[in-house]
């Protein structure tokens, strides 16, 4: 996150070539030069130097100069963790699982950790605005393109220096974002001890639920067989019915033959002389058959008795069977909520491997903020530091210009003073060479009128002599 917006930042300034307001200062020496595309200045290797120390970079101009393979890895591992917020010890674990189960050697490790290096350090030169970073800048570095390497990071850490104000934000977020990861693993500590006490639970009533198991399958198979026993009862009580039935309308179908023969005996009486013989044994029949017929009548109650004492057995049984059926059903729901329960476990494990996935995922981020803000506060501290020993430079050095100023204040007083002597002298000497001006001027006038009569005298001499001669 801090990356981002830090890249966002920068981005937004890419198309301008970053100038420095305060900080480091401009050196006479520096070559104003940019290669064609880039958009940072080139710098010199004594300056390169001086800001690379500047940001606690183990660093020395020769080499730079003369540069190996293995100074600029490690300088480029130390850029990657100031400026990133990654290191590489922390990487050489997730390296290793990578090429776990495979064979690995030590010319491999190192292999992935050079791609790994080479990898950050491309987005960390992207970032800085070079899109040309490659392989060879590690194995076979050249003093002048690591110059423009090293002027693009300066350029960078200058403009990430003015602009550290855009942390504060950020460090606020991971704040918050550390208060929601502790709150978040409280809640998963609270599900998680909820969650054992749901297992504990479980174990404890596992004995129980088996047991109440068995004993339903005991009680359906009880149920089943009483069942079977139920239903040869209902066919023996239905059959027992209908022969109760089909006796009595027999029964009353000899009570009515019984009624009519005796009526018809009556009937018949007057007309039968008496022979006790004969009467006797027709009485005897006719005891023998209501004796037969009493026997038969008390045969069928008993027998309805039974049927009677068997329906109330079948009825207590069928109490019984309802009784058990509620207890099965109380039992199915049991299960019912067993179920569910198991699938609320369920579904808690889950949600507790998913927690526990996004606690270590948080976790991962907290550490890496935690990390970035460290840096970010131990560079702040650095820049504190540095801030005020520049302050107490910036101090001392105004001292000095005050003393410096009040000198030359007073120096400039004097030298006014003389100017004014030497400005009156200077008028006098005007004055002075004014005149002998005008006294020269004099004199070549007066020296020209002369001159021109001299001229005339010898011309008219001249004229003479040649007449004269002429003459002659």
């Amino acid at each position: 996150m801090v990356y981002s917006a830090r890249k966002s930042a920068y981005s937004a300034r890419k198309s301008s070539v970053y100038k420095p307001q305060s900080g480091f200062s401009s050196s006479t020496s520096r070559t104003q030069s940019v290669f064609q595309g880039d958009i940072f200045p080139l710098l010199d290797f004594a300056e390169v130097a001086v800001c690379l120390r500047g940001c606690d970079f183990v660093v020395a101009e020769e080499m730079l100069v003369k540069p190996n393979a293995m100074f600029v890895q490690q300088l480029y591992e130390q850029m990657i963790a100031s400026f990133l917020g990654v290191t590489f010890d922390n990487q050489i674990p997730g390296l290793d699982a990578c090429s776990e189960g495979r064979e690995t050697f030590e010319s491999a490790r190192a292999a992935r950790s050079m791609f790994a290096l080479l990898r950050a350090s491309n987005k960390l030169m992207r970032i800085c605005g070079v899109d040309d970073f490659s392989m060879a800048d590690f194995l076979k570095p050249e003093a002048q393109r690591l110059r423009r390497l090293l002027s693009a990071v300066v350029n960078f850490a200058r403009f990430r220096e003015e602009h550290m104000g855009v942390c504060e934000d950020l460090i606020q977020r991971s704040e918050e974002t550390s208060l929601e990861t502790e709150q978040m693993y409280n809640n998963l500590l609270m599900s998680s001890e909820k969650l054992q006490n749901l297992k504990m639970q479980k174990e404890e009533q596992l004995p129980k639920i088996k047991e109440t198991q068995d004993h339903n399958h005991q009680v359906e198979a009880e149920l089943r067989r009483l069942k079977k026993v139920q239903e040869q009862y209902v066919a023996e009580h239905e059959a027992y019915k209908r022969d109760k039935q089909r006796l009595v309308s027999k029964l009353e179908d000899q009570n009515f033959l019984t009624v009519q023969m005796r009526k018809e005996c009556e009937k018949l009486r007057p007309y039968v002389l008496d022979a006790p013989a004969t009467l006797r044994k027709i009485n005897d029949e006719m005891n023998d058959s209501v004796q037969s017929g009493k026997a038969s009548i008390d045969k069928l109650e008993k027998r309805m008795r039974a049927l009677e004492i068997s329906i109330e057995t079948f009825r207590t049984i069928e109490q019984d069977i309802n009784a058990c059926l509620k207890i099965m059903e109380e039992t199915e729901n049991e299960l019912t909520k067993q179920e569910e329960a198991s699938r609320q476990l369920s579904k808690l494990m889950e949600l507790h491997d998913q927690r526990q996935i996004e606690v270590h995922e948080v976790e991962r981020k907290s550490t890496q903020l935690k990390r970035q803000l460290a840096n970010a506060e131990e560079r702040i501290q650095r820049l504190q530091e540095q801030r005020i020993n520049k302050r107490e430079a910036v101090h001392k050095r105004t001292q000095e210009l005050k003393e410096a100023y009040a000198a030359l204040v007073a120096e400039r007083s004097v030298v006014t003073q003389d100017m004014e002597k030497k400005k009156a002298l200077i008028a006098k000497v005007e004055k002075k060479q004014q005149d002998l001006q005008q006294q020269l001027e004099e004199e070549i006038r007066s020296t020209t009128s002369e001159l021109e009569k001299l001229e005339a005298h010898v011309s008219l001499y001249v004229t003479e002599m040649d007449q004269c001669i002429a003459a002659r």
